[in-house]
């Protein structure tokens, strides 16, 4: 059962007499089990709530509303619950691959299909019951986001080291009879998920269209911290543009048969594989966009109307601050060229940051560490620091390394600003730095942190 903290005054639940402190014990005859049970119960036009009153009795309340409008109640604990945790044991897993030490929440490992569909995170489906699997259809939860990785069943067993892996087929061809749809990821293991395996699952997940909408390709996250973990070398360049071909291969075929591209590979991969970068038009509305797939050419679009739509003069020789933008190593080539491009005459220089606390083969700005950091930038003749917030714990505090960030300001001795990770936010930080010289929360953060 679930109790009811709060009604919401005048709301619907409200006017139908539900009070703080009663007990959902049943909504249209079901018991609730989560939130995705309630939204899908409580949607519907006529609505039967059976309550338990704090003084035993129980009152059955029909309620009349109009479609999917919210009964404006609040409960005393998540409907949700706590995260399900993963039932697997991915030879790539980069939870895996952390160090010691670090925050509690760096090493959890959820695998949750209720978050996949409020939220858009990618699950494996192994630790869903047939039961389970049977309230996914009942609830018509749709889109899911599905790492698949392969659909060769010996393979994608043998990756993810969970013999339950082996009905992923079973049921994405289920989710396309039921007419539910479902995005794809496929973190890619050179010699073990590429190549002929990779046609093969390409072409499984493209016979699934049009339940299963796209496909993203990942090259596999390798840190220094594998012990006792299987073997597994990063891509080469070589290997990357293999893995292009393949992608362009089923690129035309997907467009022969849906109409749409289908298969996206990460921005990862183009990097490694020096590749140029593909037009807007090619991501077809960037559905992969949280799986990194599309974002360095969403980025340098935003700068570029930014650039149209707010430029800004620069006079060279007049007092500006100098710049320096830190990132990680694969984004440095195209940080280099868009500010040459759009802070144009301006001291600007762009540091890429070795990963020396993950390992070289780690590559990306949101995993750069205080530390490093601290160790690269101290001494760059610079008046100011750009950050991408991505680095950043979502409080805005914490570095993965649990250094904050007036920590590393000290240490580096320049001040530090982090802005969001979009075109025109860098485009205003790299042509207005005046405005981040002196920013009053870090200011007070900063101050905060020597007492």
């Amino acid at each position: 059962m679930q109790r009811v903290f709060s009604v919401e005054p005048g709301g619907i639940a409200y006017r139908y007499g539900v009070e703080p402190g009663d007990e959902i014990e049943s909504v249209n005859g079901e018991k609730l089990i989560d939130e995705i049970d309630y939204q899908a119960l409580t949607s519907r036009r006529r609505v039967t709530l059976l309550i338990r009153k704090p003084d035993g009795t129980h009152k059955e309340v029909d309620i009349l509303k109009p479609s999917h409008a919210p009964l404006g109640l609040q409960f005393d604990k998540p409907l949700i619950g706590d995260p399900r945790s993963c039932a697997n044991h991915c030879i790539f897993c980069f939870i895996d691959q952390m160090p010691p030490g670090m925050r509690e929440t760096l090493y959890v490992k959820d695998d949750d299909w209720r978050m996949s569909l409020m939220m858009g995170n990618y699950v494996t489906l192994t630790n869903v019951s047939d039961r389970e699997f049977e309230r996914i259809i009942r609830r018509k939860a749709s889109p899911l986001y599905i790492s698949v990785h392969a659909t060769d069943p010996e393979v994608r067993v043998a990756m993810m080291r969970q013999k339950l892996a082996v009905n992923l087929m079973p049921r994405l061809r289920r989710l396309k009879q039921e007419e539910l749809t479902f995005h794809c990821q496929i973190v890619l293991c050179p010699g073990v998920n590429d190549g002929t395996v990779l046609e093969q699952t390409l072409q499984d997940l493209l016979d699934l269209s049009p339940a299963a909408v796209s496909a993203a390709l990942v090259p596999v996250g390798l840190t220094k911290f594998r012990e006792d973990l299987p073997q597994i070398a990063p891509y080469t360049k070589e290997q990357a543009q293999q893995v292009l071909d393949i992608a362009v291969r089923f690129q035309k075929i997907a467009m022969q048969k849906t109409g749409s591209r289908f298969v996206f590979p990460a921005d990862e991969l183009l990097c490694i594989a020096q590749a140029d970068l593909p037009d807007a038009d090619y991501y077809e509305g960037y559905p992969q966009i949280e799986n990194g797939v599309g974002m360095i050419r969403m980025m340098e679009d935003q700068l570029r109307e930014a650039a149209m739509l707010t430029p800004h003069q620069f006079k060279p020789g007049s007092a500006t601050p100098r710049i320096a933008v830190a990132c990680g190593t694969s984004i440095f080539p195209y940080i280099t060229r868009w500010t040459k491009e759009f802070a144009a005459g301006r001291p600007v220089t762009v540091h890429p940051i070795e990963n020396s606390f993950f390992g070289d083969t780690v590559t990306v700005s949101g995993l750069v560490v205080g530390q490093d950091l601290v160790r690269q930038l101290h001494g760059v003749p610079a008046d100011l620091v750009l950050l991408p917030d991505s680095m950043l714990s979502h409080d805005g505090e914490h570095f993965l390394d649990n250094m904050t960030l007036p920590e590393v300001e000290r240490a580096v001795g320049i001040p530090l600003r982090t802005i969001p990770v979009t075109g025109q936010a860098l485009y205003d930080a790299l042509n207005a730095p005046h405005l981040l010289m002196k920013s009053p929360d870090h200011e007070k953060e900063s101050q905060d942190a020597h007492v």
